[in-house]
């Protein structure tokens, strides 16, 4: 029997972690806290390492094993092989239907934190153009209510 029961134990044990701290960081954004946001980055990249390895190590001891091609090794090879072993598998089969799905709510939280900082950055690069009167779609009202074209002059970022 091939021990790979205690890395997919330690892999769904890392997707928990990266799960609250996207969550964490999502927080984070909607606080603005630059130092958070930062300090989460660097504990999310070390989440991310630590996954590799041990992606690393299973592939490794699956190809110690002739389970996966040496050449070429794949995740459906992997499956394959999984689903014709007998019941003494089945707690591997469990947990690694438990880290896929972990791994899809990372992903998915992801790409919403991801989209959450595009619209950030959006915002702040526009009040900063606002600011210093480079946009070009900058307008006052007058006294009638009408607009007009304000000069980079008259901005908050010349005075």
């Amino acid at each position: 029997m091939i021990p790979i029961a205690s890395i997919f134990i330690r892999s769904k044990e890392t997707l928990e972690k990266l799960s609250v701290l996207l969550d964490e960081e999502r927080i984070a954004y909607s606080a603005s806290d630059s130092q958070v946001i930062i300090d989460l980055s660097e504990q999310k990249q070390a989440l991310l390492d630590e996954m590799n390895q041990l992606n690393e190590k299973r592939v490794n001891m699956l190809i110690k094993f002739d389970v996966l091609d040496r050449k070429k090794p794949t995740e459906e090879e992997f499956k394959n092989w999984l689903d014709q072993q007998d019941s003494s598998m089945d707690d591997v089969r469990l947990l690694m239907r438990e880290c896929e799905s972990l791994l899809r709510t990372c992903k998915t939280k992801n790409n919403t934190n991801s989209r959450i900082l595009n619209t950030l950055q959006k915002r702040n690069k526009h009040l900063f153009e606002l600011l210093q009167g480079h946009n070009g779609k900058n307008k006052v009202y007058t006294a009638r209510g009408s607009t007009r074209p304000i000069s980079s002059k008259q901005t908050l970022g010349r005075a």
